[in-house]
């Protein structure tokens, strides 16, 4: 087992895994998309075209960087459920746990250059964030019912969707802080531990507006 956690079968996956993305970004930036192949890309991740495939499932996906659902094992959906935290700390937990983290630094700005030239690979992103956001509202909905079932009261389905919804979007922002926070950092700690510290520094600053007492601060 190495330094950081992970064994060898999984450093080889990650290091084929990048080694793919970079080929292919790099020739999309020096040669166009439409040049950029998956045969060049296996060449120079020496894998075959068939192996390629255990890990995209096409070569826009690589580029884009949509990896596939964000899935959350079921035990830890029920963990969270079950959760007695606040439920935005849960769930930015839970997504900090489950986040796709195999990628660095260099891959994102590679990235960014790509999809600055390529603008219609967005879609692939966003499409991405779209079910991301499915799934999570999903979830927390699922908690605020249970919660509610704990706490032995009623559920008006209007207001917990509403909240769910809610939940999210801070989940979201604290989730693009945390991004932002390891791409400055030079990707030297994990992505899931970046997205962590950003839910902390989100909570001091709740805790700050509270404490004030401020009522235009807290928005009444």
């Amino acid at each position: 087992m190495s330094d950081d956690g992970l064994g060898l079968r999984e450093q080889k996956r990650r290091a084929t895994r990048r080694a793919l993305q970079v080929a292919l970004l790099r020739g999309a930036l020096e040669r166009g998309l439409e040049n950029a192949t998956i045969d060049d890309a296996c060449r120079a991740a020496q894998v075959s075209p068939r192996t390629f495939f255990n890990y995209f499932a096409s070569k826009e996906e690589a580029i884009a960087g949509a990896p596939g659902p964000f899935e959350v094992p079921q035990e830890q959906l029920d963990r969270f459920v079950a959760g007695n935290r606040d439920v935005l700390t849960d769930l930015v937990g839970m997504i900090a746990a489950n986040i796709d983290d195999t990628d660095d630094v260099e891959v994102h700005r590679l990235r960014k250059e790509v999809l600055e030239r390529e603008p219609q690979l967005l879609g692939l992103r966003v499409a991405e964030t779209q079910r991301f956001q499915q799934l999570a509202v999903r979830a927390a909905t699922l908690r605020l019912r249970a919660d509610a079932d704990r706490a032995g009261v009623s559920v008006d389905e209007q207001a917990v969707a509403q909240r769910a919804g809610l939940v999210v979007l801070m989940a979201g922002a604290v989730l693009r802080h945390g991004w932002s926070r390891w791409v400055a950092a030079g990707g030297t700690s994990s992505l899931g531990a970046s997205v962590l510290a950003s839910h902390r520094e989100f909570r001091d600053i709740a805790a700050d507006v509270i404490a004030s007492g401020d009522p235009a601060a807290l928005g009444v």
